[in-house]
């Protein structure tokens, strides 16, 4: 009786299948992974961090909610641009998160295909 090989591997972390296991054992540069924090620090940074890109979001929403609802105001005006300028300084904040975000997602894509395909 023939038994062909497994199409997974046991690994300490869960079964990974193994051609894709093989491959990116000869391919993946795991140092990639530390550049990529090191990216996702100076991109948090430039845009003054998660706390501040939340604190963004409050604040045009408290600003959202006087200009569109009638409510008293919540944000300083004096603190503040107009509420377009505080919408396009936060939709540039998004936009340079998520680029930095995606490119995150492609190094990490190889190491999700590690999922082992179960076969009965």
């Amino acid at each position: 009786m023939h038994i062909p090989p497994a199409s997974f591997r046991v690994t300490p972390y869960g079964d990974v299948d193994t051609k894709v296991l093989d491959s990116l054992r000869a391919s993946y540069d795991t140092a990639q992974l530390l550049n990529l924090v090191d990216r996702l620090d100076a991109c948090l940074a430039e845009i003054g961090g998660v706390g501040s890109i939340r604190e963004d979001f409050l604040r045009l929403h408290g600003m959202a909610m006087t200009v569109l609802e009638g409510f008293p105001l919540t944000v300083a005006t004096s603190d503040v641009d107009s509420i377009w300028a505080q919408a396009m300084a936060l939709q540039e904040d998004i936009s340079a998160l998520c680029s930095c975000l995606q490119a995150g997602s492609k190094h990490v894509a190889p190491l999700a295909a590690l999922a082992p395909d179960y076969q009965d």
